[in-house]
């Protein structure tokens, strides 16, 4: 393979946040020609209430979709991959390879060149109608925080054929699917043996015996759509192979809805045939954190779409870090302009920021210069990092308050790489609310997502200060606020906390 050997990530169950396909379709031009092909597509099948989620301001949150419209999240969560592949591709992006993780395989075979995105839409909408048709019963899926051997040990004491592994993601996460009495009683062994387990945001039982009716309703749905050569290799996790264009992929989608993902070899086999970056086209960073879990030597994950700070913001960064490694274009990630209203004022359309930009950045520049100069002011009344360690006017061991936000003698959160406290936090959440530490991605809502209530939030918070040495929080700040680690993240090292 080449020196940089790139691999790209298509994510399925999950990968959804209620803005994400607003930011991509106000950034970027490229995608919404992609969107209307799409819509153009999914509307005889779904009808206009679900497709007409895809060019609203903000789509309701996957809570709500999961809920009410099951169908027309599936179909945001393949057009948001879709549509960032889309402007992968049109900055020069030219992958080695491509991996979908379950849903995510159509995507994959649509950037391949398989199908069109009208023609992938087809089959997402196809595969949620035969779901929808087959009355599957109460069944569900979840995360239990062990390897696949004692997963399996867990489901073979229970006895239930038609529950068992959907998926292999690495050492310390298995995906069970099947019916939700025998999920709930291993749910029951897995709290009495300190194991992880967690449901899972996905309407259906996916790879799991349950769905064999539904296969094949969607094999009959899907069997007369036409297949094109691939023009880039699609890895999938599934048949544990490349596809073939000898390959029927049509019998091949529908025989996933029964088949085990093992999305761990997948990822070790590539690593180990020289692909160093991988690139997540699609919402969140779900695929790039286990990709950082499975791979021991060193390699690149790069996620394209995050709600913080504005999707499109995310996705110009990643066009720059892509750019340093020589995997799309200097530059791709948009104009000093472009960056600079992503940094400002990412939710205003690019139309809009110019003409403010126009009018008022001579006053908008002037103020950041006086803004620069009191920060300069303040910054040399200060005493040195050195002066605070020796012990402040005070007398303090370990620095005073000034010094503690550029290093104490404990240590600060500033010199604490922001990630690394994201992953910290993790940890502690996971611990106090007995879930899988994968579970709580930066962006994750506390409560909506995850329904940690607002009680209990205060009880995190309350432990997150004493572990961090926060100063108190101000008594009208609520604990909604900081629903995010992010968030939660971005207030300890404001605060100056210890690590």
């Amino acid at each position: 393979m080449p020196e940089t050997s790139i691999a790209v990530l298509f994510p399925g169950q999950g990968a959804f946040y209620g803005r994400a396909l607003a930011d991509l379709r106000d950034e970027f031009p490229e995608v919404g020609p992609v969107l209307a092909e799409i819509g153009d597509a999914a509307r005889p099948l779904l009808g206009d209430r679900a497709v007409d989620q895809l060019f609203a301001t903000r789509t309701p949150d996957t809570e709500q979709l999961l809920r009410e419209a099951p169908e027309a999240l599936q179909l945001a969560i393949y057009a948001v991959s879709t549509a960032t592949y889309a402007v992968l591709r049109a900055r020069g992006l030219r992958p080695n390879v491509l991996i979908g993780h379950s849903l995510g395989e159509i995507a994959a075979l649509v950037a391949a060149g398989a199908f069109t995105p009208a023609e992938g839409a087809e089959i997402v909408c196809h595969r949620s109608i035969a779901l929808r048709e087959a009355g599957l019963g109460d069944a569900y899926m979840a995360a239990i925080g062990t390897d696949a051997d004692r997963a399996q040990r867990l489901v073979d004491l229970v006895g239930d054929p038609l529950t068992g592994i959907a998926v292999e993601n690495h050492a310390g996460q298995t995906v069970l699917s099947g019916r939700a009495e025998t999920l709930d009683t291993i749910g029951r062994l897995a709290a009495v043996l300190k194991i992880d387990f967690a449901r899972l945001k996905s309407p259906y039982a996916f790879h799991s015996p349950l769905l064999g009716p539904a296969a094949e309703k969607f094999a009959a749905r899907i069997a007369d759509i036409r297949q094109r050569p691939l023009e880039t290799t699609v890895h999938s996790p599934i048949i544990g192979r490349a596809y073939e264009d000898g390959d029927r992929l049509t019998e091949l989608l529908a025989g996933h809805f029964t088949a085990r993902v093992r999305f761990g070899d997948t990822v070790r086999e590539l690593a180990g045939t020289g692909v160093s970056v991988f690139v997540e086209s699609g919402a969140l960073d779900a695929l790039s954190r286990i990709t950082g879990r499975i791979v021991e030597s060193p390699v690149t994950t790069v996620p394209t779409l995050l709600p913080e700070a504005g999707g499109a913001a995310v996705l110009r960064q990643a066009l720059d870090r892509l750019a340093s490694v020589g995997a799309v274009a200097a530059g791709a990630g948009g104009s000093s302009a472009d960056q600079l209203r992503a940094a400002l004022l990412s939710d205003v359309p690019a139309e809009d920021f110019e003409a403010f930009w126009n009018g008022r950045g001579v006053e908008v520049r002037a103020f950041a210069r006086e803004a620069y100069l009191t920060y300069l002011g303040a910054k040399e009344e200060e005493p040195s990092v050195g002066a605070s360690l020796n012990g402040s006017a005070n007398g303090s061991a370990n620095g005073s308050a000034n010094g503690s936000l550029n290093g104490s003698a404990n240590g600060s959160v500033a010199a604490v790489d922001r990630d690394t406290l994201v992953r910290q936090l993790a940890d502690i959440y996971a611990e106090a609310l007995e879930y899988p530490a994968e579970v709580f991605e930066e962006a994750t809502d506390l409560e909506a997502e995850l329904g940690v209530d607002s009680v209990k939030q205060t009880e995190l918070l309350v432990r997150v200060g004493n572990r961090y040495e926060l100063p108190p929080r101000p008594s009208d700040v609520r604990p909604a606020a900081y629903n995010t680690l992010g968030k939660i993240a971005d207030l300890i090292i404001a605060s100056g906390g210890s690590v």
